[in-house]
């Protein structure tokens, strides 16, 4: 009888050990640990400020005006089973996108010139202008694409695995986070 309660102690003493080094992995394993997370709270904001704007509304409109062509953007179909005429009219597309997107250009030039004296005008303008361009040259890649499909070239059938994708994506690319950045960091007043 002593022998059978040893035995049973001896059970319940490795189960008990299997179970604090069970929760001691769990615990070491848990990767959100609610006392480690910082506080994000913050009353003033953390990014560069841009103060005494003297076209801010004219500046701001280009900007909205800007991201609402790039919502559209998102309806571009190139594909390797494109018809040359379904090619031209994408083409035609890309070159209008092109030319709302100079047309915001030369309004932010304008602005430049305009406000040449204020700086905040002159670097955020210069600022949207890149946005403007990163999109014109995707575009422009987008256009250099639909050349090489019209002209049968095989590098440019084999879309997922071609080297003309990775310019259109990374202009694209450049300008949402472009964008990104002025909304995320960029303080207007």
């Amino acid at each position: 009888m002593m022998i059978a309660k040893k035995g049973v102690g001896l059970i319940m003493q490795r189960k008990i050990s299997r179970l604090i080094i069970f929760l001691i992995l769990i615990t070491l394993t848990m990767t959100s640990v609610a006392y480690a997370q910082p506080t994000t709270r913050q009353n003033t904001p953390y990014g560069l400020k841009i103060e005494d704007l003297k076209g801010k509304q004219d500046i701001i409109q280009n900007l909205q005006q800007m991201k609402k062509l790039r919502a559209n953007l998102l309806v571009i179909d190139i594909s390797e089973n494109s018809t040359a005429e379904q090619l031209r009219n994408t083409d035609k597309t890309l070159e209008n996108y092109i030319e709302q997107f100079n047309g915001i250009r030369k309004n932010l030039e304008n602005h430049r010139n305009l406000y040449k004296d204020s700086f905040p005008d002159v670097f955020f303008a210069e600022q949207i202008s890149f946005i403007a361009d990163s999109f014109i040259i995707s575009m422009r890649q987008q256009q250099n694409l639909i050349r090489a499909l019209e002209d049968n070239r095989v590098e440019a059938k084999k879309l997922f695995y071609s080297n003309y994708l990775i310019p259109i994506y990374y202009y694209l690319t450049l300008g949402d986070q472009m964008i990104s950045y002025i909304e995320t960091y960029f303080v207007v007043s």
